[in-house]
């Protein structure tokens, strides 16, 4: 089964007031972060969907500041989160039986965390996180699950799909994903945090 991961970095920050997957953590930006993160379990199969700073993404990936995925531009990425998702979806959907969908901001993960998604995937099932008494992203959908997902409207992603009754999902508990990064005071509080 060839399973790719796709990481959204298409948003505006405007909450972050700046570039915020450009941010950096440990010297290097936050999408680097999670390039190398979806590169631990599925290397040479990364992708990410760039919109609102596409542009400085990819003047980025070309200076060589940011590298190991493959970027697919959105240019319909004001739409919403839905929007990114079914572009990158349907980018992937003819060489990959499964995409393992992952937000450019949840700095905690950890490599064990998407092995934990990975495990027993047959593609039959949603894997997905759960944290903060909900299911979210990451989450990985095999191909029966790619229809709805290139159907899906507006800001919510995946959650209508992850949350509707007659959908198989194993839900599996992932605490680090409910820190994400939202503005730059949150990037320093959770920088300072791990330091001490």
């Amino acid at each position: 089964m060839r399973l790719a991961a796709l990481i959204l970095a298409a948003g505006e920050s405007s909450r972050f007031a700046g570039c915020k997957v450009l941010a950096s953590i440990d010297g290097a930006p936050v999408l680097q972060r999670a390039i190398d993160l979806a590169g631990s379990v599925l290397p040479g199969s990364v992708f990410v969907v760039s919109g609102a700073w596409h542009e400085a993404v990819q003047s980025a990936f070309d200076d060589g500041e940011l590298a190991g995925a493959t970027l697919l531009h959105n240019p319909r990425w004001q739409i919403g989160l839905s929007a990114s998702l079914a572009h990158g979806i349907t980018a992937l959907a003819p060489d990959y039986d499964g995409v393992l969908v992952l937000l450019a901001d949840q700095v905690a993960l950890q490599p064990a965390d998407l092995q934990a998604l990975l495990k027993g995937f047959d593609g039959q099932r949603i894997h997905c996180g759960f944290y903060q008494g909900r299911r979210a992203v990451p989450a990985l959908f095999g191909r029966p699950f790619y229809p709805a997902l290139t159907s899906l409207h507006g800001d919510q992603g995946a959650r209508v799909l992850l949350n509707d009754p007659a959908t198989p999902v194993a839900a599996i508990d992932l605490p680090n994903a409910a820190i994400d990064i939202d503005t730059r005071a949150q990037l320093a509080d959770w920088q300072n945090d791990r330091i001490v």
